[in-house]
């Protein structure tokens, strides 16, 4: 994991960033962050806000961890080739094709994933990147981050438990707990690569 670690700490050079400021952008110890970079193995949490404050691809910190991991050089290898095939195939919208609309600030996407039942595959949706309060009811997307695609889905929200529904039989909801409040549910969130909410979807023939 040392490999991983000292890949981290040239990320942050490279940037020309100090351990104090990353610490402080993610929100964690400054002591937290240095052994991030030192020996201590970092959650996903982390790695996905690591990765927005360095400007580097969370797909690509993920890679980097499985080539440093002791995991079989086999299963690496497959779930390596996996990560760099979803992200070649054509359902997939990379980061430079993303439209904004400079009018109404609205993210247009495809649906490359099995989604909510209401909002057919290969819909293009559009969504209010600035609105992630969660709304009962509201549809979301989301950009998986193990594949880089997006898919859609309601969320339900209680005191204790966040709920993605997607009232399809070919894809289980799923289901979350949440016992460190507000802050805990942020980061469920961001690691389920929240956008926002939709606005409107379309399928184009």
């Amino acid at each position: 994991m040392a490999a991983f670690n000292d890949y981290l700490k040239s990320l942050r050079e490279q940037k020309a960033l100090d351990i104090g400021t990353v610490a402080k952008r993610i929100g964690v110890h400054r002591h937290t962050q240095s052994n991030y970079e030192g020996h201590r193995d970092p959650p996903i949490d982390y790695l996905v806000d690591f990765a927005e404050v360095v400007g580097v691809s969370f797909a690509e910190i993920l890679k980097k961890r499985l080539d440093y991991s002791k995991a079989n050089k086999e299963a690496a290898k497959k779930a390596i080739s996996s990560l760099n095939t979803v992200n070649s195939t054509d359902n997939t919208v990379s980061d430079n094709s993303l439209k904004y609309k400079t009018s109404s600030e609205l993210l247009q996407v495809k649906l490359g994933e099995l989604s909510h039942t209401a909002v057919p595959m290969d819909s293009t949706i559009y969504i209010d990147t600035c609105n992630k309060n969660v709304t009962p009811g509201a549809m979301y997307g989301f950009l998986n981050p193990m594949t880089g695609c997006y898919f859609a889905a309601k969320l339900v929200l209680t005191d204790a438990q966040l709920k993605l529904v997607f009232d399809n039989a070919k894809r289980k909801d799923a289901e979350f707990n949440i016992e460190g409040g507000s802050n805990e549910l942020h980061y469920v969130l961001k690691t389920l690569g929240l956008l926002g909410r939709i606005i409107k979807a379309e399928l184009i023939f």
